[in-house]
């Protein structure tokens, strides 16, 4: 697997790359017509994850997570023999996320490499910055001497000079950072994200660590972004590199070529200086090329390309390397996109046929939330009116006059219906500009990422959802003939998938003729996701409930057509998400109003809104519940990460009451301890700890009832929430519902211990969860029911009745275990 994270040229000729797998690679003959004639050759191994490579005076360095490395071949065999340590001096905690990437070099010989700041359960997606000095781009002298020399940064993957010596970073989008970004890194500015700024000299001082919630004092200060990228185009930028190469690759000379690899493709950027500050224009460039992590310039002209998604999610191929060369036909492009007074200066590499009238151009203009929340939708957003176009005598240059330009925005370009003088339409015919000043009137103090309220603080941004496949990615399900694996196109016979060992994809691909793939849940209102893999002519459906049917790939919906096609095409990943209203009916049956798709996503992009199912897809009688069905209609299908989150419904509150009166000065003075746990109650959280015990009840006659609360345990944790419980010394027995997310037992959160067993992994670990427990005598026998985030996940009829009544009680199961219980509440009947 050749999973790219530094590229770099050697004087004769050969291509080094380091791999995320800890390798070096030097491949001969590159750039040759035929591919065929490279050879790889391994130079080093069991490197710490190489995501840069540069090559001084024909010498192979390398950034590792711990450090930069000189690799030395001493006794000339091809093979690397010696590893110096250059520098080093950075923090490493161990985390996951503490990648660090590089290494580009300045005139001075300066290398600069930029750490990722690392995410620690359970506020993963929240940037932590534990050592030093995550969130920070570093310079290195040429001794090895380390200097901090800008902050606040997320997941900066890709850095690298500009033409004109100006050093730029990109971002990936996430907490703090809207969208994807490009910054012009200076000396000691800040970039937005808060948690670097704990190796400041200011917080150091005072023994504090940056919110990561409240927005810092240093918001205000912090430097703009260059380049916004558009989500759709870009969601994981990697490097860029400027086109020096004289005009071997094109029309575009010293414009900068980005990597991106989510959307598998290459962008081209265009910066320009105004009032001070680099500000410019984004195009798409190259579609199609797989997960573009690295680029680089050969020698040649020729622009190659490392790939990897690393796990990250991608575009096929998702390893190895591409070679993009220009094929010496001038594309019509518009080459250079200027700010001017009265709006935008456009040159194109071609003459134009006639000039566009004033509505073949749309124009936009949008900015985003500076928040602690995972990236920002597109906020504000104005449509523009073009007052003006002008063409030049040439028919190379259009002036687009807009009044209403305004800076501390992106402005979304796009022309309809240009051709050139020779008939030739544009290839690509928008463009996305960050306008941070206008070229003349007041300068601005706003962003385009502006300060705003913080949302409310959530615990993980998995709260509500409920994993329909994790874990035994089986067990909620009925079905015959899939099987849990990994998958790929057939070389033979892209119509087919072919599957290895695995556990990304549930595959259609076991018994001549499979079953659908039917979910043992009924779910009713709520959104959706879902991931699916086809093959060449492969289609599929999901059906909502069982009876609402989304056709895959289209995404159609009855007599829906999609605004626009988002799928990815054969063999690759695509991402549905939904948003569901089920059907609602009065006491008699009567249906009061028709199901509603309120949403409907593919890959980032909407297909649908707002669409009435008037009837089921295949008929049939319709309900407030059903399941969720995977179908296959033709060929094989594959469908990964599928998950629920149920609508809120407003909780009825009478008949309830509190299990621990926050009011009273000892919360759980009507409990007892039974065992060793230790049991507190702080800030409305009651928290389970320590060596196993219960917290159990001094009443001992509860009955029918329902208690309700929400729930969160610890990775490795177990406990239990019991009902009609008995106590005998250390030992507690009942209905209990159980709470496990990863600790090593079959039963995990949902089950009804030793009665009905949940194999499936719903609730992640560290993550609040509703959680509701109804036990209720009828004529047959006891009836036990369980709730997570309000779906019935168990049901089991206990025809021995072998709990009549008892106690309450809460379980810490052992050491090492945490659990926590908040707004518990109880109901009896």
């Amino acid at each position: 697997m050749l999973e790219v994270g530094g590229l770099g040229f050697l004087a004769d000729g050969r291509l080094a790359l380091s791999t995320r797998r800890g390798e070096v690679w030097l491949v001969e003959h590159p750039l040759g017509d035929d591919l065929a004639e490279a050879r790889f050759t391994r130079f080093a191994e069991g490197l710490w994850e190489g995501l840069g490579l540069a090559v001084v005076d024909d010498t192979i360095h390398v950034v590792q997570r711990g450090e930069i490395s000189r690799l030395l071949d001493t006794d000339g065999d091809g093979r690397c023999d010696t590893v110096e340590t250059l520098a080093d001096e950075w923090g490493l905690s161990g985390n996951y996320h503490e990648f660090v990437y590089g290494l580009p070099r300045d005139d001075a010989g300066n290398f600069f490499v930029s750490l990722n700041v690392s995410f620690f359960s359970p506020e993963w997606w929240h940037g932590k910055s534990t050592v030093p000095y995550r969130g920070w781009v570093l310079r290195i002298d040429p001794s090895g001497r380390q200097h901090p020399f800008a902050s606040g940064f997320r997941s900066p993957c890709g850095l690298g000079f500009d033409a004109a010596g100006h050093l730029l970073a990109t971002d990936n989008q996430g907490d703090w950072m809207p969208a994807s970004p490009i910054f012009h890194v200076q000396e000691g500015g800040f970039y937005g994200h808060p948690a670097s700024l704990a190796w400041t000299p200011a917080y150091l001082a005072s023994a504090t660590v940056p919110s990561d919630r409240i927005p810092p004092r240093e918001a205000s200060t912090r430097r703009p972004a260059a380049v916004w990228l558009p989500y759709e185009w870009s969601r994981s930028p990697g490097n860029l590199v400027p086109d020096t190469t004289g005009g071997a690759f094109g029309p575009f000379e010293d414009q900068l070529f980005l990597a991106e690899l989510t959307n598998g493709r290459l962008l081209r950027v265009e910066l320009e200086r105004v009032r001070g500050e680099l500000q410019g224009a984004v195009f798409p460039f190259r579609a199609d090329v797989g997960s573009a992590c690295r680029v680089e310039f050969a020698p040649d002209g020729s622009l190659i390309v490392g790939l990897t998604n690393r796990g990250w999610g991608g575009r096929a191929p998702a390893s190895g390397l591409a070679r993009v060369r220009w094929t010496g036909i001038e594309p019509f492009e518009i080459e250079h996109v200027s700010l001017i007074p009265s709006g935008f200066q456009l040159d194109f590499t071609a003459p134009l046929d006639e000039p566009p009238g004033l509505d073949a151009i749309t124009l936009r203009q949008y900015d985003y939330d500076y928040w602690w929340e995972y990236g920002s939708p597109e906020r504000a957003e104005e449509q523009l009116t073009v007052a003006g176009v002008e063409l030049s005598r040439d028919r190379r240059r259009l002036v687009l006059t807009i009044p209403d330009l305004v800076p501390a925005k992106v402005a979304r370009v796009q022309l309809h219906g240009v051709v050139a003088q020779d008939g030739r339409a544009l290839l690509h015919d928008e463009f996305a500009y960050t306008v941070n000043q206008l070229v003349d009137g007041p300068l601005t103090t706003e962003h385009v990422a502006k300060v705003v309220p913080p949302p409310a603080a959530r615990e993980s941004d998995e709260e509500g959802w409920l994993r329909l496949t994790w874990g035994d990615a089986t067990d909620g399900w009925n079905f015959s003939g899939w099987e849990l694996c990994d998958v790929a196109l057939d070389p033979e016979d892209p119509t087919r998938l072919v599957t290895t060992k695995g556990v990304g994809a549930l595959a259609n691909t076991l018994g001549d003729a499979p079953t659908d793939y039917v979910s043992k849940l009924s779910l009713g209102s709520g959104t959706l996701r879902a991931d699916f893999l086809l093959p060449e002519g492969g289609a599929a459906a999901l059906l909502v409930q069982g009876r609402y049917s989304i056709d895959l790939p289209t995404g159609a919906v009855a007599q829906h057509t999609p605004k626009q096609d988002a799928y990815l095409g054969a063999g690759e990943w695509n991402e549905l998400e939904l948003a569901f209203e089920a059907p609602s009916f009065d006491a008699d049956g009567a249906k009061l109003q028709h199901a509603r798709l309120t949403r409907l996503t593919m890959n980032g992009e909407t297909l649908l809104e707002d669409v009435e199912l008037e009837a089921p897809s295949a008929g049939g009688d319709e309900a407030a519940l059903g399941p969720l069905v995977l179908v296959v209609e033709q060929g094989h299908a594959a469908f990964g990460n599928l998950q629920f989150r149920p609508a809120e419904s407003e909780r009825p509150r009478e008949g309830w009451s509190l299990l621990f009166d926050t009011d009273r000065d000892d919360p759980l003075e009507a409990w007892r301890f039974v065992g060793d746990a230790e049991w507190s109650f702080d800030d409305g959280v009651l928290t389970g700890t320590g060596r196993p015990g219960f917290l159990v009840s001094e009443r001992d006659d509860y009955r029918d009832l329902e208690l309700r609360g929400e729930v969160k345990i610890s990775g490795g944790g177990n406990s239990g929430l019991f009902a009609r419980a008995r106590v005998a010394g250390a030992a507690v027995e009942g209905y209990e519902a159980e709470i496990n997310s990863s600790f090593p037992d079959a039963q995990k959160t949902g089950s009804l211990a030793g009665l009905a067993v949940v194999r499936t992994h719903l609730v992640p670990e560290d993550t609040w969860f509703d959680y509701t427990l109804r036990v209720v005598d009828e004529p047959a026998g006891t009836r036990v029911q369980i709730f997570v985030n309000g779906v019935l996940v168990t049901e089991h009829l206990d025809e021995l009745r072998r709990f009549t009544t008892g106690h309450l009680a809460l379980q810490q199961h052992h050491e090492g275990s945490v659990v926590e219980y908040r707004s518990l509440v109880l109901r009896e009947f």
